[in-house]
């Protein structure tokens, strides 16, 4: 069984791939692995062909308004140097086909009790 924690994870990935392929990108993969760490979602913007990698951040929101952090306050500058990091790799690898790289992020936010995100924020290259 999922703890809560990564069952919210996995679908506010699922939330994110579901929300890049109704605006037309083409996922490659979920989860690519590589020495430096893991890309949530690669991806091809079909107009320019660019490879865009995707950090998903996703959370249970508070229901207490004080208490409330928003998924993508967890992109810290050291955060931000390791997704350049793994931009970098990912076009170096020669697994995609890319005309430029870019990094978006997408933060999702789950209600306790709904399978359905309440938000979904996309930030096209927001690294």
């Amino acid at each position: 069984m999922l703890s809560p924690t990564r069952s919210v994870w996995i679908r506010g990935e699922d939330a994110a791939a579901k929300h890049m392929k109704r605006a037309g990108f083409r996922i490659l993969e979920r989860n690519a692995r590589f020495p430096m760490g893991e890309i949530d979602i690669v991806c091809l913007e079909p107009k320019s062909s660019t490879l865009v990698i995707v950090e998903v951040k996703a959370r249970m929101i508070s229901p207490n308004p004080a208490r409330r952090i928003d998924p993508e306050a967890n992109i810290t500058s050291a955060k931000k140097a390791k997704l350049r990091t793994l931009a970098q790799a990912a076009q170096r690898s020669n697994r995609y086909p890319s005309k430029g790289i870019r990094i978006d992020v997408i933060a999702v936010e789950f209600v306790e009790g709904q399978s359905k995100p309440v938000a979904l924020r996309h930030y096209e290259s927001a690294v």
